[in-house]
């Protein structure tokens, strides 16, 4: 049934591509049909493979009235990053998805608007701050992170159901505000970002799990620890050398809870003073970056038996697990133009926010002696025991701030900007240092009568010196045709939330027609 929904979508898609306006059949509504076909398509110069996509997405839009507007976006999507999919619809419950090909209901939502006040309800996205890149205040909608660098940002986020009501207020001359808008949303399910599953290009190397291999001293250490704790006197164990415990490394999804506290809520005020644009914002709700736990649980078959023979039987099982939970974000933005640059600043402060840990500590954490001898002798007697691993993503307060200009000069449009992330608690070592500075920079040029586009773009994180570069060119051909080239190189060490991608460098080839 779902296959033969996505192949009637294709074909709706080159129906419509050459008739954008419809009418419903016994009234008068006409209907606005838009949308694009995109395939792309990758050299990987090393990691995980990625094989080539084809992304349709379709928008229909139709006023019944004057006063009330239908939007429905649908998107299909086959090959790409996933692995080991099947066909399906996305379900706005799981972080971990790959369908393949897929079907997603991206918005759907009627919008009704009375005098000054303006409500939409259904699946909708929002887009909040002024920053390029990913802006602090932005956090209301989740993202689907298959393809984190090259997908457009806007492009990559997932609607949510929502209730948004939006009140336009009258100028105050005397204060010099304009275009006053006080907007109070409610979002009763909490939807969470899409992450790849471990064996897909794009699943986070620091957190994939590898062999631990203990050194052969400390190793005797533990174990001789835990045989007293268990046996008290039995004959000390000598290792041949290092030992290493394989782990079975696995996603799972756990759907957040259906109650009315895993919603949230979200206001924003907005307008204009004299030649500046700024809001003020808060939400609280269900966080839509990754959030996620590790469980595992060690297995020892005879153990006391194998480890008299010198013989170390351990092995481990780690579920990466779906989690839920509830932050609060107070922001501001602005932007204006001085003197021929535009201009733009933005801050969030954050409260429980989770931030993903240095997984390798993690690990090392628990093979300290004092932690194994917590579920060591459970392990011995019993065969089986879980690990007290320990928060992947710890909750921490912070501010996360950005301040970015750009300028036009005899036709390049440079961008310079600058993000930080300060951690205002105490609290572990996290993937992102503290503080994290980055520098993001990007510069652009048309040619051949804004046909053909060059552009250069890289982020620089300074404190862990990670890095990413992606040079690339469009051409534009007709209305309807968009062909891009580009490299994406990546660079850092592991233990970064860019470098950690160091091995992900790629030729990027896509064509888009849009209509």
């Amino acid at each position: 049934m779902t296959r033969t929904v996505v192949v009637c979508l294709l074909l709706a898609t080159t129906r419509i591509a050459g008739a954008i306006d419809l009418r419903v059949p016994g009234t008068e509504t006409h209907v606005d049909a838009s949308g694009y076909v995109d395939g792309l398509a990758i050299g990987a110069l090393g990691g995980p493979r990625q094989r080539p996509q084809a992304i349709t997405e379709l928008r229909f839009q139709a006023r019944p009235s004057k006063a009330l507007r239908l939007q429905l976006t649908l998107r299909n999507r086959i090959g790409g990053p996933f692995e080991g999919g099947h066909p399906g619809i996305m379900n706005l419950d799981h972080e971990f998805q790959n369908r393949t090909p897929s079907l997603e209901f991206n918005e759907a939502y009627a919008e009704l608007r009375e005098g000054n006040l303006q409500v939409r309800a259904g699946i909708q996205k929002f887009a909040w701050g002024k920053l390029d890149g990913v802006p602090p205040t932005d956090i209301l909608t989740p993202r689907d992170l298959h393809d984190p660098f090259v997908r457009d940002f806007e492009e990559s986020k997932i609607g949510i159901p929502a209730v948004l009501a939006t009140y336009f207020l009258p100028a105050l001359p005397s204060m010099d505000l304009s275009e006053l808008r006080a907007s109070v949303a409610y979002i009763p399910l909490a939807v969470p970002p899409r992450l790849p599953l471990a064996e897909e290009r794009w699943f986070p190397p620091s957190v994939r799990a590898g062999i631990p291999t203990i050194p052969e001293r400390r190793a005797e250490q533990l174990l001789n620890g835990v045989l007293q704790a268990t046996v008290p006197g039995a004959p000390p164990i000598e290792l041949d050398g290092p030992v290493n415990i394989p782990l079975t490394f696995r996603t799972l999804n756990h759907r957040p809870p259906v109650a009315f506290n895993a919603g949230g809520g979200a206001f924003r005020l907005s307008g204009t003073f004299r030649t500046v644009d700024w809001s003020i914002s808060h939400y609280t709700g269900p966080e839509t970056g990754p959030d996620a736990r590790l469980i595992t649980h060690a297995f020892c078959r005879n153990c006391i038996a194998n480890l008299a023979n010198h013989r170390f039987p351990v092995t481990a099982t780690t579920y990466l697990r779906q989690s839920h939970d509830t932050v609060h974000m107070t922001g501001a933005d602005m932007s204006t133009v001085l003197g021929g640059a535009t201009l733009r600043g933005e801050v969030a402060v954050f409260q429980n926010r989770p931030y993903l840990r240095i997984t390798s500590q993690l690990i090392d954490n628990v093979l300290k002696p004092k932690k194994v001898k917590q579920y060591g002798p459970a392990l011995v007697l019993q065969g089986h025991t879980p690990v007290p691993i320990g928060e992947l993503f710890p909750d921490r307060d912070s501010v996360e701030w950005g301040v970015g200009v750009d300028y036009l000069v005899n036709g390049f449009l440079p961008l310079l900007q600058v993000n930080q992330v300060v951690f205002t608690d105490s609290g572990p070592e996290e993937l992102l240092s503290d503080p994290e500075t980055r520098l993001l920079g990007s510069i652009r040029r048309r040619f051949l009568q804004d046909t053909l586009e060059v552009e250069m773009r890289g982020v620089y994180a300074i404190e862990r010196g990670a890095w990413f570069v992606f040079p690339r060119v469009t051409y534009r051909y007709g209305d309807n045709w968009r062909f891009r080239f580009g490299y994406l190189g990546i660079g850092g060490p592991e233990d970064s939330v860019i470098g950690q991608y160091h091995a992900n460098d790629e030729f990027v080839m896509e064509a888009r027609y849009i209509f």
